[in-house]
């Protein structure tokens, strides 16, 4: 069967020889194969091949294979936000929550992505914009997760909030975390706010450490906008987007924070259900050895 992908882009951790190993691997097989094959400027100078920027790459491509953990598949789904390239993310990190595949099913996985027996269905991201003195100065997309927080030190963050057509209140504590789906078994878990399944179209807000007793998560449909205040806090404070870019917020900045309209697609083995990735990854409902027989 003739590949539907002809221009194929690897991306890796290139700090672990396991990468490197099924880079080359990967890339002389679909060569074989007579396709395309480039890898990004982290991993190709690792692989004896000329490595490209991650940007270029995510316009050029049709197919990306992202090699490492939650951080590599990151910054390989960031890349391809707006585009219609498919993304691969395969496991040769840690937990790999977010990725499709482990390291033995990287031939099997690829092959039917290119012969499009599996869906890759539009995973949306968070749309953040930083207003400052009424204007919109910054703006940026997270695939997991926006985040507002304090750098360093004990200070509380203090915020005022605004959706659902009125006001939220005050919140001081730790941070807040803006999370898609795919981001809502990251640090918003961590921090007590539910799961989202991957297919839901919405927002979890959760609060960081909040000093009250009556803060809890709270989910937002698409559409719906969070409207934020800074107020301030004895410490620097941040927006942070993936942890991998953020920009510095001061009293009497505004941000505000949404399910965007721009995707990334995300290769999906049909077999292999959420709530098994709950289960295996995340401990989910415990373990049958406890349980009564």
């Amino acid at each position: 069967m003739k590949p539907r992908a002809r221009r194929v882009a690897l991306l890796g951790h290139s700090g672990r020889p396991a990468v490197r190993r099924a880079a080359n691997r990967l890339a002389a097989k679909l060569r074989r194969r007579g396709l395309d094959v480039r890898m990004d400027d982290h991993l190709g100078p690792h692989c004896q091949e000329e490595g490209f920027p991650v940007a270029r790459l995510a316009r050029w491509c049709q197919f990306m294979v992202s090699l490492g953990g939650d951080g590599t598949a990151l910054r390989a789904a960031r890349s391809l936000a707006g585009t219609r390239a498919v993304l691969l993310p395969v496991n040769l990190g840690g937990l790999g929550f977010l990725t499709a595949v482990e390291l033995g099913g990287i031939d099997r996985a690829v092959d039917a992505v290119l012969a499009g027996r599996w869906d890759a269905p539009a995973r949306r991201f968070v749309e953040a914009v930083r207003y400052r003195t009424g204007a919109p100065a910054w703006r940026g997309r997270a695939f997991n997760d926006a985040v507002i927080k304090t750098a360093g030190g004990y200070g509380a963050l203090h915020l005022t909030l605004e959706a659902l057509g009125g006001d939220l209140g005050h919140m001081v504590g730790d941070g807040l975390i803006a999370a898609t789906p795919a981001g809502s078994t990251a640090y918003s878990l961590s921090a007590g706010g539910p799961v989202m399944t991957p297919d839901v179209e919405a927002m979890v807000v959760t609060p960081v450490c909040p000093h009250t007793l009556a803060s809890r998560s709270l989910v937002l449909p698409a559409g719906e906008t969070l409207k934020l205040k800074v107020l301030g806090s004895f410490d620097p404070m941040l927006l942070l987007l993936d942890g991998q870019e953020d920009t510095e917020l001061r009293p009497g900045d505004r941000v505000e924070l949404t399910l965007s309209k721009v995707t990334t697609r995300i290769a999906a083995d049909p077999a292999r259900h959420f709530g098994a990735t709950l289960h295996r990854k995340l401990g989910w409902q415990g373990s049958p050895t406890r349980s009564m027989r």
